[in-house]
């Protein structure tokens, strides 16, 4: 009797572990793109650069079980060139799907020892649906200005992290 008691209490408790696991990575997902600043890109001027991702129906297949798709979390990190992100005065980060352009993460004044990573105000009320979910290849467009020209050409990447509910059918 013992067994079979623990059993199913041990059989429930997975059961719903799995579930809670499967909502999360329903309702989480991560977004990652790469971009090059040139050696030598002018000091105090605005540039921008422009790498592309994918829907969420490519990254999740999941496009009809998902809204509200906000960004909870953003950040840029050097991957190659020696350089900290301190380089920069200021970062705007864009998203688009063939269609006009969102503001999904930011950061101004940017302190020169911020070290190789640097972490971004997001818009978290700004909602994405049409973005993330229109089947277009998602873009997204880095609007940066430099405190000092790089000596060397600077690999970023900047990674977000995108939450999103669950889409509920009665």
């Amino acid at each position: 009797m013992k067994n079979t008691f623990l059993t199913a209490v041990f059989a429930t408790a997975t059961l719903a572990s799995c579930s809670t696991v499967s909502s999360i990575m329903q309702n989480t997902f991560p977004y990652t793109t790469n971009i090059v600043v040139t050696q030598a890109s002018p000091a105090n001027t605005t540039l921008s650069a422009v790498g592309a991702g994918t829907s969420i129906n490519q990254l999740v297949g999941a496009t009809s079980n998902v809204k509200d798709i906000r960004v909870a979390s953003a950040n840029m990190t050097v991957t190659a060139g020696g350089q900290s992100m301190g380089v920069f005065q200021s970062v705007k980060v864009y998203l688009s799907a063939g269609g006009s352009e969102v503001l999904v993460a930011s950061r101004e004044n940017i302190a020169d020892n911020i070290g190789n990573t640097l972490s971004l105000d997001v818009n978290s009320n700004q909602v994405l649906d049409n973005v993330m979910k229109s089947g277009n290849a998602v873009q997204q467009r880095i609007v940066y200005v430099l405190k000092t020209s790089p000596a060397t050409d600077l690999g970023i990447r900047t990674s977000m992290n995108f939450s999103s509910l669950p889409v509920t059918t009665n």
